[in-house]
């Protein structure tokens, strides 16, 4: 329900040198967090999920803030929590004050794996899980046996917000979204096979692009992984499958496929991971799809962050793959 509406509290005047502004005093800067994790994702239980607290937790920091504030700074809308024009403001400002405070205390810092007990966290999907962590957990108990990983999936609009504001460190994935200016480096490239159980009809054989029409399909649809590139492929080409199922993500496809003659078009790094761990077999996909760079993406204001460079490095040692030789 709004509150009733008044100005926002200002200060009298000027606050003199060495002492602190009265209004800041009368705050619990952790609320800023909150203030900014709900502007970035528009909704309660995002920005719960991104800070890591309850929802009630999230709703009772934006009430002491409306009530501080004396405004609603942000309303109930179809698409989600709109800030009003004094909530976006405040949540800019706050976004920027967190982003200088948290460069300001890590930069030059030294990270010691061996003692820290830090957890990061990292965007990356289902298939990102199956290929990257086994490796890094291999690697954590290894080099940093007290500090923790933490995954979320998350759509490309929120991943950007997410790395801005600090909630994600790390995304790991195709995202064409995140232009120019952010920090990316290249991993390995990935094509699409077609998988399929290991007892199926089509397998351990050259798949030709008319068995692929005639067989039955798994469509996988993944919101945040760029895999939709895929499915326009095949449709440009005019290939009309026989859709039987389709299912949002990636290692649910793959235990269905297991168990079924359904088929999929997957990534490779999937179809090879998958196959270790399920009877499933794959093969070269008998359509000429496009290829595509997984990366890792972080924004400016951890690239100094001396544990977030350990990461990346982490990371880069393990899956940086060689581009081949024209």
């Amino acid at each position: 329900m709004p509150i009733p509406h008044s100005a926002p509290r200002k200060p009298a005047g000027r606050a003199s040198a060495g002492r602190a502004d009265p209004l800041l005093t009368q705050i619990d800067l952790n609320l800023l967090r909150v203030l900014a994790a709900v502007d970035a994702s528009r909704h309660v239980t995002l920005a719960a999920e991104r800070l890591g607290i309850t929802q009630s937790a999230v709703s009772n920091a934006l009430s002491r803030l409306r009530r501080h504030c004396g405004d609603d700074l942000f309303v109930r809308t179809p698409q989600g929590m709109a800030p009003t024009p004094f909530g976006e403001s405040l949540a800019a400002a706050a976004r920027q004050a967190l982003s200088n405070l948290s460069s300001t205390l890590t930069a030059g810092l030294p990270f010691e794996p061996a003692r820290s007990t830090r957890q990061f966290t990292i965007r990356m999907t289902d298939i990102g899980e199956i290929v990257f962590l086994p490796a890094l957990l291999d690697a954590f108990a290894a080099r940093a046996p007290n500090a923790n990983l933490r995954t979320v999936s998350l759509s490309s609009g929120d991943t950007t917000a997410a790395l801005a504001d600090g909630a994600v460190e790390l995304a790991i994935g195709f995202l064409p979204e995140l232009h120019p200016g952010w920090y990316q480096q290249r991993l390995f490239e990935q094509q699409y096979v077609v998988l399929m159980r290991a007892a199926h009809p089509l397998a351990r054989r050259r798949v030709s692009a008319r068995a692929f029409a005639a067989a039955e399909h798994l469509v996988i649809e993944s919101p945040g992984s760029g895999h939709g590139v895929a499915d326009a492929a095949i449709e440009r080409l005019g290939v009309q499958r026989r859709t039987r199922l389709r299912t949002p993500d990636f290692l649910g496809a793959a235990m269905l496929i297991a168990r079924s003659d359904l088929i999929a078009t997957v990534p490779h790094k999937l179809a090879e991971a998958a196959s270790r761990l399920l009877p499933l077999a794959w093969c070269r996909h008998p359509l000429a799809l496009p290829s595509f760079t997984i990366l890792q993406y972080w924004h400016p204001r951890s690239h100094r962050d001396a544990g977030h460079r350990w990461l990346r490095e982490l990371i880069a040692e393990r899956f940086v793959e060689q581009m081949a030789a024209d």
